[in-house]
């Protein structure tokens, strides 16, 4: 049940934020679902019966209400409070479009919850919670008791090649800044909002140090935002081939870091923030210009 249901929000987001392209073209149409449920990372999370679908879900219908309906989306913006590692980035996107109905409604709807928990639970569940977090930042971060191989971080990857603890937190501080200052340009800059849901989504996983690979799953609306925000002007081929790995890297990603040391999924998210952050450069240069985008390809 749990899995049928947040599977099915995860399709629908997808189908929501390729509608365009779906009602445009027959070929979109026709191989959307198949290519969004056959995603390698879904099968990670039916695996792991874990809750990737159910963030992907939220932060993608965030991510989509947010122009029109600012209040709902930080409602959902803040259900996403039972993942505090991979929101670190919302609020400083809300804050740099100056969207503050759905900062507000986010904070409002975070204290609503812990506020309902503590009532259901009791206010000792929260001490608890909070004496958890060394041992679980000890255990499954530092020491890497849920296995290197599965985290899909920057911390992990300097982990899994034999960096000491204090070079794995300063390398993933100096990635999370620069990813944090991705978004926060683009958010305040750029007026392509498919294109800046698509960097959110991304910079989400490389801003965090505890990211495993059926949280793969959040870059299937990612994509699907890129590609809704790309088509019109085109891909390269080499675009092509990055979504392509990107797509497949989940399926590879544990057993390649595994085997070789080799953390794929980590370079597949680097490779998509930087295609993004391309195409955000690229229509920036055109607006100053004023000239053309690509032709289609």
């Amino acid at each position: 049940m749990w899995q049928g249901t947040s599977f099915a929000l995860y399709l629908a987001v997808i189908a929501a934020i390729l509608k365009p392209l779906r009602c445009g073209h027959v070929a979109i149409a026709r191989l959307w679902l198949p290519v969004a449920a056959a995603f390698p990372a879904v099968f990670i999370n039916l695996g792991h019966g874990q809750n990737g679908f159910l963030t992907a879900g939220l932060l993608g219908a965030a991510l989509l209400a947010l122009p029109q309906r600012p209040i709902l989306s930080g409602i959902l913006f803040g259900l996403l409070a039972y993942k505090p590692q991979f929101a670190l980035l919302i609020p400083v996107a809300l804050l740099a479009a100056t969207q503050w109905r759905a900062t507000i409604a986010a904070g409002v709807t975070v204290i609503a919850l812990a506020g309902a928990a503590a009532l259901a639970f009791g206010t000792d569940v929260w001490w608890t919670f909070a004496a958890s977090t060394e041992t679980s930042r000890k255990l499954l971060l530092e020491q890497g008791d849920v296995g290197f191989e599965k985290l899909q971080s920057v911390f992990a990857a300097i982990r899994l090649w034999g960096g000491g603890i204090p070079l794995a937190y300063l390398v993933q501080g100096a990635a999370s800044v620069a990813a944090t200052g991705g978004v926060a340009w683009m958010w305040r800059t750029s007026e392509n909002r498919e294109l800046k849901a698509a960097v959110l989504i991304i910079a989400t996983l490389l801003t965090s140090p505890h990211a495993l690979d059926y949280d793969l799953t959040i870059l299937g609306p990612a994509m699907a935002f890129f590609a809704a925000s790309s088509w019109s002007n085109g891909f390269r081929d080499f675009e092509i081939s990055a979504l392509a790995a990107a797509w497949i890297t989940p399926l590879l990603a544990r057993w390649t870091a595994g085997a070789t040391n080799v953390p794929l999924g980590l370079i597949a998210i680097m490779a998509l923030y930087a295609l993004v952050m391309r195409h955000a450069m690229r229509d920036r240069t055109h607006c100053a210009t004023g000239s053309p985008g690509i032709a289609q390809a």
